[in-house]
């Protein structure tokens, strides 16, 4: 088998094992203060994802939130979080994702975005479209407006914007809010909102979805690169976007 469908299928397992550990207790652990934790389940679904991709290519580097080194570069490169949307995974138990990504030397080769409990398949390679379930997803719109928009993420947090949240909400049709990233830049792909907006986004949490929103014509800013993910553990400043209009008009509010 090959890495993407060992990938893929090693995904949808890692979704049904999800699935049972929610039978039993969640464990939780608190890291650096208590909006910032870890579950046996992240830890889990982790190891089991690098075990299962090891047992087919041996020698390959990761990087996970738990795994500090040097990335720049590699010439293979997994990009993983077991849980995207921990907190509502312990207690909404719904609206989170497996996200997992596979680089070569800097570039992206294909992503799989897993939303566990609607069963729902984001993925792409470089170069071949996007796919939801099977379904290759349309491309995206490159001149609707900003003000025909619908915005997701951290759009109102206080001294993050230049705009006031009255003047952002003048210029959009509406503003949601999931609570998970890779989910979120994957509803931009589909067309189910129109730009994604996070003050401190890290690369696992965008890497696998960036190639499925890039794939159907988005654009996507992290820090100030422009469709360029930064590959260190730091929190960046992340704008994903159905077409660049979008991401002017946003970027007007910094």
């Amino acid at each position: 088998m090959n890495k993407y469908n060992v990938a893929r299928q090693s995904v949808l397992e890692a979704g049904s094992l999800i699935k049972n550990m929610m039978q039993e207790d969640i464990q939780v652990d608190i890291k650096s203060s208590a909006s910032d934790f870890v579950t046996n389940v992240d830890k889990q679904v982790e190891k089991f994802l690098v075990d299962t991709i090891n047992n087919s290519f041996p020698n390959q580097n990761y990087l996970t939130e738990e795994n500090t080194r040097d990335f720049i570069g590699l010439e293979n490169l997994w990009i993983i979080d077991p849980i995207d949307g921990t907190t509502n995974f312990v207690y909404k138990k719904r609206d989170f994702c497996i996200s997992l990504a596979y680089y070569e030397k800097g570039m992206p080769v294909f992503g799989l975005v897993y939303d566990v409990m609607n069963n729902e398949l984001f993925e792409a390679k470089t170069g071949n479209g996007a796919f939801l379930n099977g379904e290759k997803l349309a491309l995206l719109d490159q001149k609707r407006p900003l003000s025909e928009s619908v915005i997701s993420g951290d759009v109102y947090r206080p001294n993050f914007f230049k705009a006031t949240p009255s003047e952002i909400k003048r210029q959009i049709i509406a503003h949601r809010f999931l609570g998970s990233g890779a989910l979120e830049i994957c509803h931009v792909a589909a067309n189910m909102s129109q730009a994604y907006v996070f003050n401190s986004l890290k690369v696992w949490d965008c890497a696998a979805a960036v190639i499925i929103l890039t794939e159907v014509g988005g654009t996507f800013l992290m820090g100030t690169q422009v469709n360029q993910l930064v590959f260190d553990q730091q929190g960046h400043l992340f704008i994903g976007a159905a077409n660049s209009l979008i991401m002017k008009g946003i970027e007007t509010w910094l």
